[in-house]
């Protein structure tokens, strides 16, 4: 069933606007009588049946009971961004592999380092494409696109959060693997979020890495093969995905 987010579903009649309402109307060719999920972004959803269509919104109503779905465990994403449009892919997949918040980086090494007016214009964008990945892949909440800011900012963040686990996904780290960190930590009954921290194309310098490593995070192996920074955030993810299943 065809996923919409709106702003509210827990009143009888549902509003669909905007781009969502041409989407379904033009390209999905929905109809009177047409049912579909609506979502809040938050973990509301309720199946809603579409009645009245006008030029700019489709008015639905609810057929459901409201459900709410919501984890108990946050996957936020720390990505040193990586040049061209690859930040575009990241930002998809990660949304398809369940992460709640996506925080765009740059570190030392980092070459794309978009500002004012353009930053505004990509963080909109990734915006757009975490909403229209999250309705893809059937998800009752959109990730947060946190705004772009230099590494040891974030790293003064996380170094308060409590109860945190923090990856640091590094390509010289031979032996400690993504199971061993994630075992250990659950079984010591780890409920915390969890942060996964990916360097930018040439890797992190070695002052960032002590203070990655001060900041309490642990490093991490991927394999034995030296990852592009867009795989290495997608095979990072899909790994924690499956341990956590």
């Amino acid at each position: 069933m065809k996923r919409i987010f709106v702003e509210d579903v827990t009143g009888e009649a549902i509003t669909i606007a905007g781009g969502d309402a041409n989407h379904l109307a033009r390209a999905l060719r929905a109809k009177r009588g047409d049912r579909i999920t609506a979502v809040d972004g938050t973990g509301r959803c309720a199946v809603v049946e579409l009645i009245d269509f006008d030029k700019q919104t489709i008015t639905a109503r609810r057929v459901s009971d409201v459900e709410r779905v919501v984890g108990e465990r946050k996957i936020i994403l720390a990505d040193c961004l990586p040049k061209q449009n690859r930040f575009d892919v990241i930002i998809e997949k990660a949304t398809e592999l369940g992460v709640d918040r996506i925080e765009p980086l740059i570190s030392d090494r980092t070459i794309a380092r978009p500002v004012s007016e353009r930053a505004k214009a990509k963080l909109e964008r990734w915006t757009r494409i975490a909403k229209e990945a999250a309705e893809q892949c059937a998800r009752n909440t959109i990730p947060e696109i946190g705004t772009i800011r230099v590494l040891d900012d974030w790293l003064k963040e996380i170094s308060s959060v409590d109860d945190a686990l923090v990856l640091f996904c590094w390509e010289r780290e031979q032996t400690t693997t993504v199971r061993q960190v994630l075992g250990a930590w659950k079984s010591s009954g780890g409920a915390g979020d969890i942060f996964v921290l990916i360097g930018p194309e040439g890797g992190f310098t070695d002052r960032e890495v002590r203070e990655i490593k001060s900041a309490g995070a642990i490093s991490v192996s991927l394999g034995r093969r030296v990852l592009k920074t867009d795989t290495a955030a997608i095979s990072a993810l899909a790994m924690i995905s499956y341990e956590l299943m």
